[in-house]
């Protein structure tokens, strides 16, 4: 396949052999620690998703980032491994026991969904009450009533729209170096997490 032009979509390299085009996960990390400190949690934690992943990488390091800014720390860590039936293990794990944090930076929303039913209908949490619960990916479910979660919009036909071009910029020109492109991601507010002062979508 020498010669083949390629593009990375929602996935980046640690070393720039290919052009990538990813969400900018680490300031979209950034942005919910952000959210979280700014509606006063003390207890914030973060599940992930696969360890060898660009987008659980750069989400948790800008995430830890924010919390750090804010002179706070991670209470818990978990990986979900990007599945639903291990995101609900790591809930059992994380929240069932006493002190439980009271906010969680799910890296994934299928992840989120499935932490969601865990504290709702086997551990009896509230949600946003006791624990407010923020993902990422803005999937068509999350705006369902039966989760209306608050979560990272990835902004996939934008993406599409920039790996194209840079395919069709390689093909003309094979010698061009890679590039990644970022495309920042808003936070859609919904009813799952507590909503600071002053913070919209």
């Amino acid at each position: 396949l020498a010669g083949v032009p390629v593009v990375l979509f929602n996935r980046a390299q640690e070393f720039n052999d290919h052009s990538a085009v990813t969400s900018d996960n680490f300031e979209g990390g950034k942005t919910v620690s952000r959210f979280f400190l700014a509606a006063g949690h003390e207890r914030i934690a973060y599940i992930g998703g696969w360890e060898g992943a660009s987008t659980h990488r750069d989400r948790e390091a800008g995430f830890c980032e924010g919390l750090k800014e804010g002179n706070k720390r991670l209470s818990a860590h978990a990986l979900g491994d990007f599945s639903v039936e291990r995101a609900k293990e790591a809930a059992r794990e994380m929240f069932d026991k006493p002190n439980y944090p009271d906010a969680v930076f799910v890296v994934q929303d299928s992840m989120a969904f499935a932490v969601m039913d865990v504290l709702r209908y086997e551990l009896g949490i509230k949600i946003p009450d006791e624990v407010s619960i923020v993902g990422y990916d803005d999937v068509p479910p999350a705006s369902l009533a039966a989760y209306d979660l608050t979560t990272m919009r990835q902004r996939a036909n934008m993406m599409v729209d920039e790996t194209v071009s840079l395919l069709l910029d390689k093909i003309d020109n094979p010698s061009l170096f890679p590039k990644h492109i970022k495309i920042k991601s808003p936070l859609i507010i919904r009813s799952s997490a507590k909503i600071p002062k002053g913070w919209t979508s």
